[in-house]
């Protein structure tokens, strides 16, 4: 593990920051590194820059993150997990949530004609449209209407491009499954990890460990969608 310094805090929405440190890490798009804060234990975060990391305040760890102030320190470990392939051609980006976190960085790595499709609750929580205007044609679209199209991201992706990369809420990424059954896509899983190696066996799904088989899969595990494991380990059923 070593400790860095975040050097720059940018707020991106009104639950959202991302945080830059003094270190770059040799990381591909799609792999995460495990944060650490004293007294808080470790969490994963998808790189959203080489040396950059994109937080949504959703928990204990995630509020104390978004409590850090420039100057402060934190740990960091990886990075881990498979990465996404680097294709050319049509492509087609999907993302809601904090799943736009990889794809950002995907994005940057990308070359051809890349069409962007971002979903999110409503205009409050929309973040990154200025970063990934500068790599492809985006769409937006809210629940409520309030910004973009109005409805589902689902119900508003171009279905005719040549590749996919997806990572977003579970409900999302099962029916862009279900949209996509007959296109190359390459998905972007989250599961509650301890170890981040393979070892704990916490973030397992359909006999995959996400940490160390993941995070980026190209079809979705047996059991996606319908149950995860808690902190405990116990199986527990997802509400979608």
């Amino acid at each position: 593990m070593e400790i860095v310094e975040i050097k720059e805090i940018v707020n991106e929405s009104e639950n959202v920051k991302t945080f830059f440190i003094n270190r770059r890490f040799n990381a591909k798009p799609g792999q995460f590194a495990m944060l650490w804060i004293p007294g808080i234990n470790e969490k994963p975060m998808s790189f959203s820059y080489r040396n950059g990391f994109t937080v949504k305040k959703i928990g204990k760890f995630t509020e104390k993150m978004h409590q850090l102030r420039e100057g402060d320190k934190i740990g960091v470990r990886g990075p881990y997990g498979t990465s996404f392939s680097i294709k050319d051609g049509k492509i087609g980006i999907i993302g809601g949530g904090t799943g736009l976190s990889p794809l950002r960085f995907l994005a940057e790595n990308l070359n051809g004609d890349i069409k962007i499709f971002l979903g999110f609750r409503n205009k409050k929580e929309v973040f990154f449209e200025k970063e990934f205007r500068k790599y492809g044609e985006v769409l937006i679209s809210t629940d409520d209407g309030s910004y973009g199209k109005k409805g589902f991201i689902t119900d508003h992706i171009d279905l005719n491009c040549d590749y996919y990369y997806v990572c977003g809420p579970e409900m999302m990424m099962k029916r862009c499954s279900e949209i996509l059954k007959s296109k190359e896509v390459e998905y972007s899983l989250e599961r509650y990890m301890k170890c981040g190696i393979g070892l704990c066996g916490s973030c397992e799904i359909g006999g995959y460990l996400v940490c160390r088989d993941g995070p980026v899969f190209k079809e979705l595990p047996d059991g996606f969608g319908e149950y995860k494991r808690d902190e405990t380990g116990r199986m527990i059923e997802i509400d979608l």
